[in-house]
């Protein structure tokens, strides 16, 4: 990949790329079907789900890869893919728990508990792999073409990126590792995103610009969540701005509803 982006900025081309600060992903569990089961939306998929014969394709295109498909479970494992939010009551005792886990207690090959669960949720399962490490992480922030993203799915138990993904980047990987200066992965969570996006009045601190604006301590700023307990706010933040106007102080949130969705042009 790295190769790719440097020939693109070699031939003057515009490249850049969203990361979050964690080993894990997230996602939903149908990206772990090969490509071919998911052309002609759910419908078609859960019919394909519902065929014994065509579940034995699946498991074995699995097992053996498709060009060009990441193939989630060939690189991550069963055991390493836990499932973090169902549509149905009768599987919330998924949520937590490992593919290998869930088919253990089953007693059914791991294969036949992806499908049957995605067939019974009708592909709305959420899921974490574990599949990176922090030496990777921190090669690809310090590449030029790095944004910083939360890409957090709610529900259930999730991915604690929704939480603390730009305190993380700035506890951890600035000051802990020291991998960034401050100031590269501030401008990478505003400045830069502002200027991918084309968003003139946003993302630098100036007379005229919407004033979008996190007032933390660098010191204290930190992640709180984790993988088994995710759904905790960060620590270090003391005021909160958008528009203009304060959203949150001091933990306590402004009635204000001030944010709006914005669109690139």
């Amino acid at each position: 990949m790295e190769v790719l982006l440097d020939q693109a900025r070699q031939e003057g081309i515009k490249v850049s790329y969203d990361m979050y600060p964690y080993t894990a992903g997230s996602t939903t569990l149908s990206v772990t079907l090969p490509p071919w089961v998911l052309e002609g939306g759910v419908t078609a998929a859960l019919e394909r789900l519902r065929d014994a014969k065509v579940r034995v394709s699946m498991a074995r295109d699995i097992q053996n890869g498709i060009p060009g498909w990441d193939n989630i479970i060939k690189f991550a494992g069963f055991d390493q893919i836990i499932i973090t939010s169902v549509r149905t009551g009768p599987n919330q005792e998924c949520i937590g728990k490992t593919l290998t886990e869930i088919a253990a207690a089953r007693r059914q090959d791991p294969f036949e508990t992806v499908f049957d669960l995605l067939l019974a949720e009708e592909l709305k399962v959420g899921m974490i792999d574990y599949y990176g490490n922090e030496e990777h992480i921190i090669r690809l922030l310090q590449r030029p073409e790095a944004n910083l993203c939360t890409d957090g799915l709610p529900g259930g138990r999730p991915h604690p990126r929704i939480y603390g993904a730009f305190p993380r980047l700035l506890g951890r990987f600035v000051r802990s590792l020291k991998a960034l200066s401050l100031e590269e992965a501030i401008y990478k969570m505003t400045g830069k995103a502002a200027s991918v996006f084309q968003l003139s009045d946003r993302g630098v601190i100036k007379e005229g610009n919407r004033a979008d604006l996190v007032i933390f301590n660098p010191e204290m700023i930190t992640d709180t969540g984790t993988y088994d307990d995710p759904r905790h706010f960060p620590e270090g933040i003391s005021q909160v701005l958008i528009n203009g106007a304060v959203v949150l102080d001091n933990g306590e949130r402004g009635k204000e509803l001030s944010g709006q969705v914005l669109r690139w042009i």
